[in-house]
């Protein structure tokens, strides 16, 4: 067996297929207590006190900071790291991972398959062996922990340290960053990969925290498992969270009760269990699977054909052929005009429906689950992925309250009062609820540009407010020399996320490079170039019955807030196209000093 790529964890000679998958098991106790305090000593020994002033030879002068330790930042540290750049990454949380780290919710797995949710670096994917088609959190968090030890990154990356806000400084071309201790360091460049599912919300209901025993979805407390046998649970929001958490706890629970605003239009995950052996014949397909990422949507195929250019009978054969293949292929593989045509999306939700109602025995149930006529069009929202969700509104102790039909007036330290159906009464209440998607990572930070103009005022999100500007999904006029990644008016959301810390984390790194080489040390996007790109943004969305459904996409998850394409809907390959043709030209579209 080959030794590449082992690491050394307190004397523990790891291998990456034996790490991957195995540190929540009895037999890797040892080892996971090992990896632990590996973590602490590096996360601990990578602080320093910066209650300085900027001015402190104590307080780092860095090139670059990259803030988050997820996908993106990890990549862009490596990328940095590898131009010779003075960088650090810096993250909130105790270790790296950012949602996969901290969201430890029972069921948390990846909705895209392997190899299309990892980095598609040969020596990463040749040395990693995967367990599942979809890979629970562990199992993620483990590659992640592997990759940035494989490459070298522990080191220059610090945890525990929440970046509160950051100041542009005009005469040094700088910015002075803040923590809660104090002035944190300056950098040249502000590099936010602060990912779009950070900022947690919960829904404005009467008495929400009253409640004695509630919590987010993304805030599950630690050592609960099996903490909720023979109780009465409560879920607000089956998007993908709930239902993963719905599977999870239902079979467990004394009872739940379902509290939903929207049928979740699921598809199946049909996972598959991986060993060595199959890891073997699979990754054979790897080269070619990896490089389809560039195209439109990530997945390998278009279907190259419209709904109607099929018989009706071709047509059932086209859908039970992606319903079978499982995963995201009903959404990403479909017809071309799914997303662009009425009537063509009709067709897909009436076999969706069909698939559904087979499923749920009582038919009142089932209407609010598959209602005959669709919440939206399909597609227009991220479909989760079930294995047993729909099957397990036939079980005695599930109660589903499809809050348009009788909505929550208010919480109590009992539990749960709708109009109609009364007081539910619950030991526990969760709340799936979702994030502030794509901006509110940012926001959360007091960045202040040129003249100390706020972010949040640049990106008035209010729904009178003038909207996110940016130019290319990059950077935002006003704050020059802060590049981000999976931000707003980027295909963020739609692309996978490997991919496009790939591409973007790419993008910064060539920027980066070509202003040291040119002696430049200030870059800022253009205020027309924002507007021409708005302009895009919104004629692309336009096409698209993307831009008729209020979700997150459309920034609307939050009451009071102004609807707007927060996405690039025109495909990853074509965007990967547009901010590469950007770089070749030289960086027109940004003022460079």
């Amino acid at each position: 067996m080959s030794t590449t790529g082992i690491i050394s964890v307190n004397g523990h000679r790891i291998l990456p297929n034996t790490l991957s998958g195995s540190l929540d098991r009895k037999a890797s106790a040892s080892v996971a207590a090992s990896l632990q305090s590996l973590h602490k000593s590096l996360s601990n020994g990578s602080k320093i006190d910066y209650s300085k002033s900027s001015d402190d030879v104590s307080v780092p002068k860095l090139d670059a900071l990259v803030v988050g330790a997820s996908w993106a930042g990890i990549w862009t540290l490596h990328l940095l790291k590898s131009q010779g750049f003075n960088v650090r990454l810096v993250d909130m949380y105790a270790d790296l991972g950012g949602s996969w780290f901290n969201n430890r919710y029972p069921g948390c797995r990846v909705d895209t398959e392997i190899p299309l949710y990892e980095y598609s670096l040969p020596e990463l994917w040749k040395e990693w062996n995967w367990t599942e088609r979809f890979p629970s959190r562990v199992e993620i968090h483990n590659y992640l922990m592997w990759v940035t030890e494989r490459l070298d990154l522990r080191k220059i990356m610090t945890f525990d340290t929440r970046i509160s806000g950051a100041k542009w400084n005009e005469n040094t071309h700088s910015w002075t960053v803040s923590s809660k201790d104090g002035v944190y360091c300056t950098t040249r460049y502000l590099l936010p990969c602060t990912g779009y599912s950070t900022v947690r919300l919960f829904p404005d209901i009467k008495g929400i925290s009253s409640f004695p025993n509630s919590f987010h979805s993304s805030d599950w407390p630690e050592g609960s498992k099996g903490a909720f046998a023979n109780k009465r649970v409560g879920i607000v929001g089956n998007a993908a969270s709930g239902v993963q958490i719905i599977e999870a706890i239902a079979p467990h629970v004394a009872h739940l009760t379902v509290f939903q605003r929207t049928p979740n239009l699921s598809t199946p995950r049909r996972n598959v269990q991986h060993n060595s052996t199959s890891m073997k014949e699979l990754k054979k397909s790897f080269p070619h699977k990896l490089a389809t990422r560039t195209a439109h949507t990530g997945f390998s195929t278009k279907s190259g054909i419209k709904t109607f250019d099929h018989t009706p009978e071709q047509r059932q054969d086209f859908f039970e052929r992606l319903w079978n293949a499982g995963g995201l292929a009903f959404w990403l593989e479909n017809y071309d005009d799914l997303i662009t045509s009425r009537v063509a999306n009709a067709e897909a939700y009436a076999f969706w429906r069909a698939k559904v109602l087979a499923r749920v025995a009582d038919p009142a149930v089932a209407a609010k689950l598959a209602p005959e006529k669709a919440p939206h069009a399909f597609g227009t929202k991220r479909p989760a992925l079930e294995d047993t969700y729909f099957d397990l509104f036939n079980q005695p102790n599930v109660t589903l309250v499809h809050l348009p039909d009788d909505p929550m007036m208010e919480v109590t330290p009992a539990g749960v009062r709708c109009a109609a159906s009364g007081l539910h009464a619950l030991d526990t209440l969760v709340f799936a609820t979702g994030s502030d998607f794509l901006v509110g990572s940012m926001l959360d930070m007091d960045i202040r540009g040129v003249a100390g103009v706020p972010l949040a005022h640049k990106w008035d999100v209010r729904a009178a407010g003038a909207g996110v500007w940016t130019q290319l999904g990059l950077m935002t006029a006003g704050f020059p020399n802060m590049l981000f990644t999976m931000g707003p008016q980027a295909p963020s959301a739609l692309g996978f996320t490997p991919h496009m810390a790939e591409i973007q984390g790419a993008w910064v790194r060539d920027c980066l490079v070509h202003l040291r080489e040119a002696g430049m040390t200030r870059i800022e996007a253009r205020v027309g170039e924002e507007r021409r790109w708005k302009r895009v943004i919104d004629e692309v969305a336009a096409r698209s019955l993307l831009s008729e459904t209020d979700s997150w996409y459309m920034g609307v998850n939050i009451a009071g807030r102004k609807k707007q394409a927060l996405n690039y809907f025109g495909g990853v390959d074509k965007y990967e196209e547009v901010i590469g043709a950007e770089a070749a030209g030289g960086y027109k579209g940004f003022n460079i000093e």
